[in-house]
């Protein structure tokens, strides 16, 4: 019999793992509400085409590292009009919530070093992050990782995160022109590696063949390959991610995998989907701008056709996820200015930020571009509740999941739920038998917490290290994540 032992870590309801039986609850996936404009990139070395944002918790602060870009076609859609090169940026936040842009002093543009650009020589975009490695040397704790020379992944490093110097070669078998990412993960002593790749007729052993890149209408699926490695310089042969055996193939631009900061043991992607729907022409005219989009459409049609939106996934070994078909964000009401491809491309990275409801809880924030290729694209903030991405949900007909045995350690169990007035969530620790256990039934809990403690009449802490299953009932009710924990001590 297999028994899951969580300590007492966190658990997310984000899937199916720790169901042994379920009836009448599902997994239901949440999405995240906007709340405000958190930077306009309308300085003259941003523009329309600024995007690939990467936030970085950072000494108390959030650095928010991204390209700075400018496209535009003439009128006759014929050539490249207004335009200049990518530069990559770096603004900073106190509050998660608004980005000041810093004073670099670093590239020159338009004469002046007055501007807060960091590189001036990335073709496409450049990934940062810290490395938490307790290995890594000083002068190595910043890391970007861009696709350059010979259209391979290139390794930058910083002492500062601001000063990066390009170092060598990290990989060559990828197509990097997208958002590659990296971290270190502290639960598995090993660094992660998620990039592109592609597959199909005009690839070539993951890369793009010669001239396919830009190829308009093809068939060709960008896919998202993971690779590991304990010292950053030797890596694991490259995986595909597998997301099940019945997954529709769907083409991925960005995966944004990260370790989900709250229960380190779980990743969490947010990957871009695109779509070509050009076959889908009735539906141009009738969009947002359409003048605009004929012009894109006359010059690389593709980007006036194509279209693209976020999903999610998580997993719990980086290799095996569980990606919803429906989007997690979508382009929205039509406004003028969307449903064009580079829509929906999220921030990498989240912050826990304090709610704009006095006496509420803190709030997850995220970040995400709008205005795509049309004006200055504005990083917009959204917010989702704490462990919200996903929960088990229940609708008013009372369900039960029992969990798969169970070794907890700790004192206490607290639950982040939500019920209607009318909504409960009940749980009783049941024995190896399946029987209820006396004295560890919750009775009907009901309201509306991310950190509600369950009340038993008995001492929870003597069931601790013993094979236990919980059987949870719900109706109208939502658990989004639960744990086991010890009671702070004092003295």
């Amino acid at each position: 019999m297999e028994i899951v032992n969580i300590g007492s870590r966190r658990e997310v309801c984000w899937d199916e793992a720790l169901m042994d039986t379920c009836e009448g609850v599902r997994v239901e996936m949440h999405r995240p509400e906007y709340r405000n404009d958190a930077l306009v990139c309308d300085e003259p070395w941003e523009g329309n085409c600024s995007g690939y944002f990467v936030l970085l918790p950072d000494g108390g602060q959030f650095r928010l590292y991204y390209r700075g870009s400018q496209w535009d076609v003439n009128e006759d859609g014929t050539g490249i009009g207004t335009h200049h090169p990518a530069m990559m940026c770096v603004a900073e936040s106190k509050d998660g919530k608004t980005f000041k842009r810093i004073n670099a002093g670093i590239c020159a543009y338009w004469g002046s070093k007055e501007n807060n650009i960091l590189l001036d020589y990335i073709r496409d975009n450049i990934y940062f992050f810290k490395d938490t490695n307790p290995d890594c040397p000083p002068s190595s704790r910043y890391k970007g990782l861009a696709e350059h020379e010979g259209s391979n992944l290139w390794l930058f490093e910083s002492a500062d995160g601001v000063h990066f110097e390009k170092v060598r070669l990290l990989c060559d078998d990828g197509a990097y022109d997208s958002m590659n990412v990296c971290f270190w993960d502290q639960e598995e002593k090993q660094y992660y590696l998620f990039y592109r790749g592609v597959h199909g007729e005009g690839t070539v052993d993951g890369k793009w063949a010669p001239g396919q890149g830009n190829a308009l209408h093809n068939t060709i699926i960008r896919d998202v390959r993971v690779r590991t490695s304990k010292d950053f310089i030797t890596w694991s042969e490259p995986k595909m991610l597998d997301y099940g055996p019945e997954a529709e193939e769907m083409e991925l631009y960005t995966n944004q995998v990260q370790k989900y900061y709250r229960a380190n043991h779980m990743f969490i992607g947010f990957p871009t989907r695109y779509i070509d729907r050009y076959q889908d022409e009735v539906n141009f005219s009738q969009l947002p701008d359409w003048k605009h989009r004929q012009k894109l459409m006359r010059f690389k049609g593709r980007s006036g056709t194509a279209f693209t939106d976020a999903t999610i996934m998580t997993s719990r070994d980086g290799l095996h996820f569980r990606r919803t078909d429906e989007a997690f964000m979508t382009p929205g009401i039509e406004r003028g200015s969307n449903w064009y491809y580079g829509d929906n491309y999220l921030c990498y990275g989240m912050a826990e930020t304090a709610s704009d409801i006095p006496g509420a809880p803190n709030e997850i924030s995220m970040y995400m571009g709008v205005d795509y290729r049309v004006k200055p694209v504005t990083l917009r903030r959204y917010v989702i509740r704490l462990d919200g991405f996903f929960s088990w949900r229940c609708d008013y007909k009372p369900g039960k999941i029992i969990t798969k045995p169970l070794h907890f350690d700790g004192e206490t169990l607290n639950v982040n739920f939500a019920t209607s007035a009318l909504g409960f969530v009940r749980i009783r620790l049941l024995d190896q038998n399946g029987s209820p256990i006396e004295g560890y039934d919750s009775g009907r809990l009901f309201g509306d917490s991310v950190d509600r403690e369950v009340i038993f009449k008995k001492a929870l802490a003597e069931l601790a290290g013993k094979m236990v299953r919980m059987e949870i009932t719900m109706s109208d009710a939502d658990l989004y994540s639960f744990r086991f924990e010890h009671l702070p001590k004092f003295g």
